[in-house]
């Protein structure tokens, strides 16, 4: 699958990560699957590929997560 670009919007310490790539499309990530050296924050550009959710009603995952963009 392609892979995507989008915005972190969302994180917090157990390492979930939530990313927008339009305000309608939204994608969960884990800190297992980024590759960087720390788990992306508020405002930063990330890539991703796109993959289905982990259970029915759940936000679609992103996996192998690259920052693009570091936040200010």
């Amino acid at each position: 699958m392609e892979r995507k670009q989008g915005i972190v919007y969302s994180s917090n310490p157990k390492g979930w990560i939530f990313i927008y790539t339009t305000p309608q499309e939204r994608f969960f990530g884990h800190l297992s699957e980024v590759q960087a050296d720390h788990l992306p924050v508020l405002g930063e550009k990330v890539s991703f590929i796109p993959s289905p959710p982990r259970k029915e009603g759940q936000l679609p995952c992103a996996k192998d997560i690259h920052v693009v963009e570091v936040a200010e």
